[in-house]
This record gives C-alpha cells, structure tokens and sequence, in this order.
C-alpha cells in the first residue's frame, strides 16, 4: 500500500515524536525542587513566603487533553488553543490573597464606563495594569498616576496648606502619593503640611520595590494561606 506524503503528514509524525519527550519534561519540571528552575524572574518584594502553586494552578484537563487539543489547534482542526499545565495568573488569583474591605481604589470600580478615559492611561481594571510578578519593581505605576483621573479634583474643606486644587491647577502630580497611600492599607495618617510630606524619590524607591514609606504596619494582612 503507497502512503502519499504530505506537508501535514510530516508535521504531524514530528509532533507525535515529540509527545513522550514533551511529557516526560513536564513530569520532571513540575516537581516542586524545579519551581525556582522554571521561575520567569525574582519573587516580588513581599511574596518571600508564597508558593508557586499559591498563583499558578492546575488546569482541571489532563496533560491528555491539553496536548490533543493543542495537537488539533497546530493542525487546524481547532480554532482556540488551550493552557498547557497551568492555567494564567488573574486578578482574581491575587484578591484571594489581598482583597481587603477598606480598599481605595478597587478594580472593579474601574470596570464603570465613566472610567473609560482614564483605564486608557493606567489599566486600573486589573491587578496587573500596575503589578507584576517575577521584576525587582513592587509596582511599574508612575508616580503621576493620580492624574488619570483627578484632574479636576475640588475639595470644599481642603485641609492641606497648599490647597489641592492649586496642586492640580499646577499639575503637581508627583506630590499625590506623599501624602495618600494608593490602597489605604497601611496605618498612615496624611499630613496637612507638604513639607512633611514623603519626598518623590522615596515614593519612586517604594514602587522599585525598596521600604514603605508609610510604615509597615497594615490594617488588614495579606492572607497567607488559602
């Protein structure tokens, strides 16, 4: 019997080869002692204590299934791809650690339509419009980031010495984050003077991942186990 050789048969007998030597890498890689192996880059600051595992979770499909329908996807005979061995870090994977009642600047909140303009500037819909995992930076958020949306704050009793709205009349945006910790977590009471306001860089030091500058005593802890 003649088998006609074709471009997809070819490809296809080279993916079939490559299945138990795919498998038997992902067996051994995903032992626990390979998990700094694997890693994309540094723990972030903070996360010193946290599993792998904590953030990246098993698909529910078996390894099975996961190379038949990419093996159906490299072939045309599906449209999608699927996750292969784990499922991606969400939003959703973060709160179940650091979802909080007091939270000043919720995700959710920026999901409303009125925020549409500023989610253009800082995508505040997501944990990971401002953080990320595996960089030396806590937070790759610029300073000025206030700006997205308050530019045209007025406070009636404003009860700083320098008046907000001549801060944002002067577009002093830098000074923002001197005074008011962006997730209101931290036992911090702002100060009413700008000179006893934190300085930029501190703040700039903060995000790179360097010590709080509004302490380190929190009003709700981060959960530490699921």
């Amino acid at each position: 019997m003649h088998i006609k050789i074709t471009p997809d048969r070819i490809r296809i007998f080279a993916l079939l080869l490559m299945i138990p030597f795919a498998v038997g890498a992902v067996a051994v890689l995903a032992k626990p002692s390979f998990q700094e192996v694997l890693a994309h880059g540094p723990i972030q600051a903070g996360h010193e204590n946290v599993q792998c595992t904590d953030c990246h979770r098993r698909d529910d499909a078996t390894l099975r299934q996961q190379i038949q329908a990419n093996l159906h996807y490299a072939l045309g005979n599906r449209e999608n791809s699927v996750d292969f061995g784990y499922l991606p870090v969400t939003s959703s994977d973060c709160l179940d650690c650091h979802e909080r009642p007091n939270e000043r600047h919720p995700i959710y909140r920026f999901r409303e339509p009125r925020f549409a303009e500023a989610v253009e500037v800082v995508n505040a819909t997501s944990c990971m419009g401002c953080h990320t995992e595996h960089t030396d930076q806590r937070s790759f958020s610029d300073v000025r980031v206030c700006a997205a949306c308050h530019g045209e704050l007025n406070l009636v009793n404003d009860p700083v010495d320098v008046s907000h709205e001549t801060l944002v009349r002067e577009k002093q945006w830098q000074t923002c984050l001197g005074c008011h910790d962006f997730h209101g977590n931290h036992t911090y009471k702002a100060p009413k003077l700008m000179v006893e306001a934190v300085p930029v860089q501190d703040i700039e030091d903060y995000l790179a991942a360097g010590d709080s500058p509004y302490g380190t005593e929190k009003i709700y802890k981060a959960e530490t186990s699921r």
